[in-house]
């Protein structure tokens, strides 16, 4: 079974970031170069805290309570859209994202527990280091690398904007351990268990 522990997005932020998703679709180089990017459906948008990959039952039930646990030693806080980036870099684009900001440095104090509680439950440590985000889009394989390039520029210029209000945030009150299936149309998710954060942490 293909997990990972996540933060949802509650939907009227979802309805932001669909109009971002919106916007770019429509700036001059990506409307022509339709064939270069894959977008997130807006459904899907979420905030990865840990991605597990296929998981046996035993690490799994184990990072279910390890879950629970550290849900109750966390109080509530909110979160902030920021700005537009990417993964690997602009002149080798592979993943277009926007970062995200939290109060009280509370979501990377979250983010390092729930890692522990994974390495704990058997997974293998995490070899990339946490970097707060929501994928907006990814490249399409072999996509052509002319329209790859005139993509990412035109992305890097828009992505020095500032393009969220400071007001465009949330107050996140829950983890969720998550299932996904990969099919055709994308990605199907499905939540396993939802662990609240505690108002007494």
């Amino acid at each position: 079974m293909r997990t990972f522990v996540a933060i949802e997005i509650p939907q009227d932020v979802k309805k932001v970031l669909r109009a971002e998703q919106d916007r770019l679709r429509e700036l001059p180089a990506l409307r022509d170069q339709r064939q270069v990017l894959r977008w997130t459906n807006p459904d899907n948008l979420h905030l990865t805290l840990r991605f597990l990959g296929e998981t046996e039952t035993g690490p799994r039930s184990r990072l279910q309570s390890g879950l629970a646990d550290i849900a109750a030693r966390h109080a509530p806080f909110r979160l902030a859209l920021t700005h537009l980036g990417c993964f690997r870099s602009w002149t080798n684009l592979r993943v277009l994202w926007v970062g995200i900001r939290s109060e009280r440095e509370a979501l990377q104090a979250l983010q390092a527990d729930v890692e522990s509680v994974a390495q704990r439950a058997g997974f293998a440590p995490e070899r990339n280091s946490f970097s707060p985000h929501i994928t907006l889009a990814r490249t399409v394989r072999n996509a052509p690398r002319p329209a790859l390039r005139a993509t990412s520029e035109q992305l890097r210029r828009y992505a020095e904007e500032d393009l969220f209000q400071s007001g465009t945030g949330w107050s996140v009150g829950e983890l969720h351990f998550i299932r996904s299936v990969l099919g055709r149309g994308g990605a199907q998710y499905s939540n396993l268990a939802t662990c609240a954060l505690s108002n007494r942490a």
